[in-house]
């Protein structure tokens, strides 16, 4: 059967013939691959399919591929990019020739945030076994009338591309972008949980640039601008968790100012209290760092700010979290009875159960969470009053025992514990668990988890039983810096 003239065979595996009750542009098998980013921190730009349909040249596919990894509907894709629902079904039934126009392809990859090198497939093909053999090499563009000029031409713009980030603003902005933007973020999220922040840093601040850039420049309905201004929050706010996941304070200060400027405006108290416990843990981490009460106190502050922000939302997990971030600032204050007194309040919000008004990202507030914060808590607890590290190790360990915990809660958990040990006397046992949370054994890389062993590595300058933790906590540092 001839896939030029089918419109129902998958475009990504060319195989699977698609049936007519599928609303996806994929077949069922194909969908969560393009999803699934892993530990690519280019996410869709870098996959498998996506790459194999750029160097084919087959532009068709390139568009399923990227509507079907967004979830987007031909009409919520169709506002993204500046075409009308009409053209997308032409073009993704081979019915129409609009996207074999090399300025409509970098204007498309600039609108979407796409990297100009994940374009690289398209000029190269499959010449050189990039992605096939030499025996069978896919021609450049195949089914483009491109000239040398126009060659050199994008190979420049690519070039470029890979040095300086692009930014195409669209002049109206509609539901797309708002799907487009929350498809984005929920995809580095899945990859930071993964990896950790050092892979999908860059990718998360260029994604939360352009919900930025939409805010201030496009056109837009009061409704549409509500829901961007949410949106682009959101983005701000896990990127800003990431650069301090990363351990780059500054620029987490930075994006965490910016997404608080954006949830202030956007009428969402939920998204407003994020912000606000976002801050609050970071300062609280400040406090912890430098030995100073201050940042601690402001964290309080802000933590009595999200309070009042959500005292009209039910929901037991965000009132949970708040009071867990207001452990934490009891904990660096060395304030143990307001501490418990937190810590015991979480528990009985997380207790009356689920709630319809539970924010979705707070999914994570769960009794292992209290846990958790419990532990870290009482960890910093012990370095005032000398004693509690038994019941941070304790706790640390039942979280550890959680099948549930994302690779980089485990790894950051394990830098805890690893330190604990230290604190205990055990070093030997501390290096085991600290070279568990290194990249080399556990596959996340967290800048975090890394300054939280610093102390560890200062113990194991000298030991000749450390060597192996030395070098790959060293090799580690060396990469997350790069």
């Amino acid at each position: 059967m001839n896939e030029q003239t089918n419109d129902r065979i998958c475009p990504a595996c060319r195989i699977t013939r698609l049936s007519r009750y599928n609303p996806d542009p994929l077949c069922a098998p194909c969908i969560p691959q393009v999803r699934d980013s892993g530990m690519n921190p280019l996410w869709t730009w870098d996959s498998s399919p996506l790459r194999h349909a750029l160097a084919r040249g087959d532009m068709p596919a390139v568009l399923a591929i990227i509507r079907g990894a967004t979830g987007l509907s031909q009409l919520e894709f169709g506002q993204l990019i500046g075409w009308s629902q009409s053209v997308v079904s032409k073009i993704e039934r081979r019915r129409r020739d609009t996207f074999y126009d090399i300025r409509e392809i970098l204007r498309i990859a600039d609108l979407l945030g796409m990297p100009r090198k994940a374009l690289a497939p398209l000029i190269l093909g499959d010449h050189n076994g990039i992605l096939g053999t030499d025996d069978n090499p896919a021609p450049l563009g195949a089914g483009m009338d491109m000239s040398r000029r126009e060659f050199h031409e994008m190979t420049a713009g690519l070039a470029a591309g890979t040095m300086l980030p692009a930014f195409s603003i669209p002049q109206r902005a509609d539901m797309g972008h708002v799907r487009y933007l929350r498809a984005c973020r929920l995809q580095v999220e899945a990859a930071f949980d993964t990896s950790g922040s050092v892979t999908v840093l860059d990718q998360a601040r260029r994604h939360f640039t352009s919900a930025r850039h939409l805010v201030d420049e496009a056109d837009y309905t009061e409704t549409v601008g509500r829901q961007l201004l949410a949106e682009g929050a959101r983005l701000g706010e896990i990127t800003g968790f990431m650069a301090y996941d990363r351990n780059d304070q500054p620029l987490a200060r930075r994006l965490y100012a910016q997404s608080a400027e954006m949830a202030e405006h956007c009428g969402d108290p939920a998204v407003q209290a994020e912000s606000y416990t976002d801050r609050a843990q970071q300062l609280t981490f400040a406090a912890r760092e430098t030995g100073r009460r201050g940042p601690a106190r402001e964290a309080l502050r802000l933590t009595a700010r999200a309070t009042s922000v959500a005292q009209y939302i039910p929901s037991p997990r965000l009132h949970a979290l708040i009071a867990l971030r207001q452990a934490l600032a009891h904990a660096a204050l060395g304030d143990e009875l307001a501490f418990r007194q937190a810590i015991d309040t979480a528990r009985r919000e997380l207790s009356r159960g689920p709630h319809p008004t539970d924010p979705a990202w707070t999914d994570f507030v769960t009794p292992s969470e209290i846990n958790s914060i419990e532990a870290s808590g009482y960890q910093m607890l012990a370095r005032v009053q000398g004693t509690g590290s038994d019941r941070a190790l304790n706790l640390f360990q039942t979280v550890l025992a959680d099948p549930t915990r994302t690779p980089r809660d485990k790894t950051t958990i394990r830098a805890r514990v690893a330190v604990t040990l230290l604190q205990e006397g055990d070093v030997k046992e501390a290096l085991n668990v600290g070279k568990a949370a290194l990249p080399a054994s556990s596959g996340v890389t967290s800048g975090l988890a890394l300054n939280t062993l610093r102390p560890l590595r200062a113990a194991a300058a000298d030991r000749p039983d450390a060597e192996d933790f030395r070098h790959h906590y060293d090799q580690a540092l060396r990469a997350s810096a790069a």
